[in-house]
């Protein structure tokens, strides 16, 4: 028998993390481009084998990354490893991005992004194509909002805690924690094989505090808030897709709103699928109607008013969040919201701010938004060419009914004769040979 050692096998294609060394660079637009020919964007397939495709992203994503984590701490903001008290990079942890003033800070904004997103990463669609690095990651959103002041009192900027509830996966060989898809272009042994194996074992490859998403976000609002946090500051939060849903269920419980309940001072869920039907806890439904706004994937212009807090049943959008829900002008992606309604959502907070802490609460807004009815399709399906059809081509039930003293014998009949003869048919084909 034919025997292969394991060092026979073919090595696990290697790219490095550095955009010029990957033939790309940031294009004086701001957005990334190749160098041998700038106006072309990211190429993801190089090779048939989807192997060298995958590495080759895991190399990008991480080049990327380096150049918007050197943004953001160009903004003020300092990279912090969890468990707090984590001094060493290359022991098991979950970075963060924490303002480096945020002790002297009345208002803090916590961002909770998307479950499959790097650290400080938007939407890859936009920081690696049309839009630019600033655009689709966290720089455009931090910059937008340090222009604005911590309280009507107060005009410094606010400061910021960016959480990770992606990357919980600790990878020992290269030292860092990664997300699922991170995860899948990871160096394995060899270009062959099937992946690697988690154990989602803290010690292993999960990180105290953040095994999962919900832990990680446990771990933001009762360790790193209260340690970091002036506790009279006024706390505003900002929520992405499945993040934003992590974040209400764990908010969804009394004991939990309890110890938040005078902290938090508004919400923004922007692509979130929580619905107001599982909600348990009394005053955070209060508070989500009252200081809470949700912005949902539309066609329709940027803050356009499509439901109040209870829902909208003249639109298939899923509005049933409990809280006011408009438009993020973004048609599609979820990711990519934040994005196009950074600009309606500023200027919501702004007000939030101006109002004073705890003082706001959402206006009653007419909701005249209703889904677009197809004017060319009629109401009711013609069912008539199936209901004046003989009987053996009616399909059943559904469609047309029998009285029972209706006379059938004829159509039964000629049911009949047609069967038989098909039969014949049959029987002169097995005759002859065929089947």
């Amino acid at each position: 028998m034919f025997y292969r050692p394991w060092k026979a096998l073919p090595h696990d294609p290697s790219f490095p993390s550095d955009l010029e060394e990957l033939g790309y660079h940031v294009h004086e637009s701001n957005e990334i481009r190749s160098i041998e020919n700038p106006n072309n964007y990211f190429k993801f397939f190089i090779s048939r084998n989807q192997r060298y495709n995958e590495r080759q992203r895991y190399a990008m994503n991480e080049a990327s990354e380096k150049i918007v984590h050197a943004g953001l701490e160009a903004l003020g903001l300092k990279k912090t490893l969890l468990p707090l008290g984590t001094t060493s990079p290359t022991t098991p942890n979950v970075p963060i991005f924490v303002s480096s003033d945020i002790e002297a800070k009345s208002r803090v904004i916590v961002i909770i992004g998307e479950t499959y997103q790097d650290l400080g990463i938007l939407a890859h669609r936009v920081l690696g194509g049309l839009g630019g690095v600033a655009k689709g990651s966290m720089i455009s959103v931090v910059s937008a909002l340090q222009r604005q002041p911590s309280g009507p009192g107060d005009a410094t900027p606010p400061g910021f805690i960016l959480a990770n509830t992606g990357q919980f996966i600790w990878h020992a060989a290269v030292q860092r924690s990664l997300t699922i898809v991170g995860a899948e272009g990871a160096p394995m042994p060899s270009a062959v094989h099937a992946g690697l194996k988690w154990h989602g074992e803290v010690g292993r490859d999960r990180v105290p505090g953040s095994e999962d998403t919900r832990a990680h976000i446990k771990t933001i609002f009762e360790g790193v808030v209260p340690a970091m946090v002036d506790p009279d500051a006024a706390i505003d939060v900002i929520a992405v897709g499945d993040g934003a849903d992590a974040l209400e269920q764990y908010l969804d419980w009394s004991e939990t709103w309890k110890k938040l309940t005078g902290r938090i001072n508004c919400l923004a869920i922007l692509g979130g699928y929580h619905s107001m039907d599982d909600l348990k806890c009394d005053g955070f439904r209060e508070f989500l109607r009252e200081r809470a706004r949700a912005y949902a994937t539309s066609s329709e212009p940027l803050g356009t008013p499509l439901s109040g807090p209870d829902g909208n049943p003249h639109t298939a959008t899923f509005t049933r969040i409990g809280a006011p829900v408009y438009s993020g002008g973004e048609p599609h992606f979820v990711e990519t919201l934040l994005v196009h309604a950074l600009p309606h959502l500023a200027g919501w907070m702004l007000e939030v701010t101006r109002a004073g802490k705890d003082s706001y609460r959402n206006p009653d807004v007419a909701v005249l938004y209703a889904d677009p009815a197809d004017e060319t399709a009629p109401l009711e399906p013609d069912w008539s060419k199936w209901q004046q059809a003989p009987l053996h081509e009616q399909p059943p039930t559904d469609f047309g009914f029998v009285a029972p003293e209706a006379d059938i014998s004829g159509e039964l009949e000629e049911e009949t004769t047609k069967r038989a003869g098909r039969k014949q048919d049959q029987g002169k084909r097995e005759r002859r040979g065929y089947r």
